[in-house]
């Protein structure tokens, strides 16, 4: 805890509500202290119990539940007890499948049930995507944890990474996994841990985009109920303003809360540009990002939110398997993107301003997108024809990239569970 997270909390949710966030802060560090230790001391390793963690209020998404979902899918759970660690128990009140339970951990007023730090000092695996919350602090030898992360991309750590990550235990893990070889290093320095600790075997995820178990029509129809012929393309801005006070580019303010659009006038110039050419923009929000004012669908502008995923039961990067291109700036969806060899651009009209605020993980990060650059409505109208008219202009650089940035394989759940010893 820092002052001014504390501060903010306060602010946001009031007297009452913060300080009970905090009592179940102190109540689930008391737990962690006395019941890390007794487990880790007394207890032993279950060679067959896996934990699955996401990030605080986001269950059961992300590279956690595609892993799960292969585990499922392929009998793991005849032989592997697996502990979801959730936020919002109740939403899997209804959800039966054998071996497989749901417990509490990082709700809403900051409580850990002691049964997620018995599970997390006791499991065999342990995998998690943004931290593990000190879950498996204490835990008994012969535990392997592995960070699967959430995306590599260009963003750097931000200028106060150093306090932030020492406060939500990123770097206590046995292995963690990037894209490629290209990323070790860099995220070697990230977490300060030795490089061994870091794996390219890519993302669970990376599945559903390969794979995505649906077509494009039905996705679309279920989404946005759209059944055009012409080409998609999906928007995903990365966060400036966010909630996450140790990051500084929240600083960064977009009038129509999009980098590259300027007014209201360009993003109607943008839709009709799309209708004559019969295609759909799909924007979504960044999770992160706390200032957004878009909302209103145009006929070929849609707003998707993680509501509407969730309602259609679509995961993002199914949706992204069906898309013929990408826009996005500095985030890792550009990196994941090129598994699909399809046409990117990045919207860098604050690149100076981001540089400067919040840094890039490459001395020179221009080397390594490749896509076309754009800086304003008339560039990202261009991308957009360019896409609709089937011209890839970066297709070989794109590819030559490639052995540096992924290490392909046709089924990265199973090529993960494989390196574990997960049988």
């Amino acid at each position: 805890m820092n002052r001014k997270a504390i501060i903010q909390k306060f602010r946001e949710e009031g007297i009452l509500k913060g300080a009970g966030y905090y009592l179940g802060r102190l109540l689930s560090e008391i737990e962690m202290r006395t019941i890390g230790p007794v487990t880790a001391r007394f207890a032993s390793v279950c060679p067959t119990r896996i934990v699955l963690k996401n990030r605080m209020m986001m269950d059961y998404s992300d590279n956690t539940r595609a892993l799960y979902e292969y585990l499922v899918k392929n009998g793991y759970t005849e032989k592997y007890q697996i502990i979801w660690v959730v936020s919002e128990k109740k939403r899997f009140r209804n959800y039966k499948q054998k071996n497989v339970r749901f417990v509490t951990a990082e709700n809403r007023y900051g409580w850990n049930s002691p049964l997620a730090y018995y599970y997390g000092a006791t499991a065999k695996y342990f995998f998690f995507t943004h931290y593990n919350a000190d879950l498996n602090r204490f835990h008994c030898p012969g535990q392997i944890t592995v960070n699967l992360w959430h995306g590599c991309g260009y963003k750097g750590a931000g200028i106060q990474k150093k306090e932030l990550f020492r406060s939500t235990a990123s770097d206590r893990f046995d292995y963690a996994l990037v894209p490629g070889p290209l990323f070790a290093e860099a995220k070697k320095d990230f977490w300060h841990c030795p490089v061994e600790k870091i794996l390219p075997l890519g993302y669970p995820r990376y599945d559903w985009m390969m794979n995505p178990g649906k077509s494009r029509k039905e996705i679309m129809t279920l989404l946005f109920q759209w059944e055009g012929r012409g080409k998609t393309v999906i928007w995903l801005p990365t966060f400036r303003q966010s909630k996450i006070i140790a990051y500084q580019e929240g600083e960064i303010e977009f009038s129509c809360s999009l980098p590259g659009i300027e007014s209201e006038e360009e993003l109607k110039q943008l839709n009709e540009e799309l209708k004559k050419r019969e295609m759909l923009l799909i924007i979504k929000k960044h999770p992160l990002q706390s200032v957004w004012n878009r909302s209103r669908d145009d006929s070929n502008i849609r707003f998707l939110s993680e509501e509407k995923l969730d309602r259609a039961d679509i995961r993002l990067y199914q949706l992204l398997g069906v898309c013929d291109a990408l826009l996005t700036d500095y985030s890792s969806a550009a990196v994941d993107f090129m598994l699909l060899d399809r046409p990117i651009g990045f919207v860098l009209s604050d690149y100076a301003q981001y540089k400067e605020k919040r840094g890039f993980v490459f001395e020179d990060p221009l080397q390594y997108m490749p896509g076309e650059k754009l800086y304003d409505y008339k560039d990202i109208a261009a991308f957009l024809g360019h896409v609709a008219e089937e011209k890839d202009l970066f297709r070989e650089e794109r590819r030559g990239l490639m052995p540096a940035m992924h290490q392909v394989t046709d089924c990265y759940c199973r090529r993960i569970a494989d390196r574990f010893g997960i049988k």
